[in-house]
């Protein structure tokens, strides 16, 4: 199978982007990344299951607070654990706070389920910009001093090397989505999708 002009100028022109930059943009351009990996998330909670999940970044930032306790060597670190040790812990702690929250209101239907979820997205940022949790979260200020990634001995700390690391990201989360799309589980969320009753009755 022969791979399309078009597509290796889009590869070549992401692979440069945080080259081509001044530091201000590099950290936009990852900042993008990030949310175009968040999107991939979303796409299947809505795109494939048709489930509009408002609340679906708690559980992102659940992710991110993690990494951060884990990792920063500042006055909020609990561990002062590696950056690729902290972030299995922040997967798994992230899967927990979905199936915990998520899985009791999977019942409700249409607006009824983007409103609850939006619910529960707005509870985890109040109470992580809150005073009650600024000795453990930083309140507004958030967490400082997160160890950065290391691959060998080369420290990936500048904008442009994190962006590498998200595109990677980018790609895991879109073959997942692409091969859950054809698989059984994945039709079966279509069907949801496109009519639960008669899913359910299947």
């Amino acid at each position: 199978m022969l791979v399309s002009p078009t597509l290796i100028v889009a590869l070549l022109v992401v692979a440069w982007l945080p080259i081509g930059l001044t530091s201000f943009f590099a950290q936009v351009v990852a900042v993008v990344a990030i949310y175009i990996l968040m999107g991939f998330g979303l796409n299947i909670t809505l795109g494939l299951a048709g489930l509009l999940d408002l609340g679906f970044v708690a559980f992102f930032a659940v992710g991110a607070y993690t990494v951060g306790l884990l990792t920063s060597t500042g006055e909020y670190g609990i561990a002062n654990w590696p950056f690729w040790a902290a972030v299995p812990v922040a997967v798994l702690l992230a899967m927990g706070f979905g199936a915990f929250f998520g899985l009791p209101i999977l019942g409700i239907r249409g607006d009824y389920l983007a409103i609850v979820t939006m619910g529960f997205g707005e509870i985890i940022r109040i109470l992580a910009v809150s005073d009650w949790l600024r000795p453990i979260l930083g309140a507004s200020s958030g967490i400082r001093q997160i160890a950065p990634p290391y691959i060998g001995s080369l420290e990936l700390a500048t904008q442009g090397h994190l962006y590498y690391i998200i595109i990677a990201g980018i790609a895991v989360a879109g073959f997942i989505a692409w091969r859950l799309k054809d698989s059984r589980l994945g039709r079966s969320w279509m069907a949801v999708r496109e009519d639960e009753d008669v899913a359910q009755a299947m």
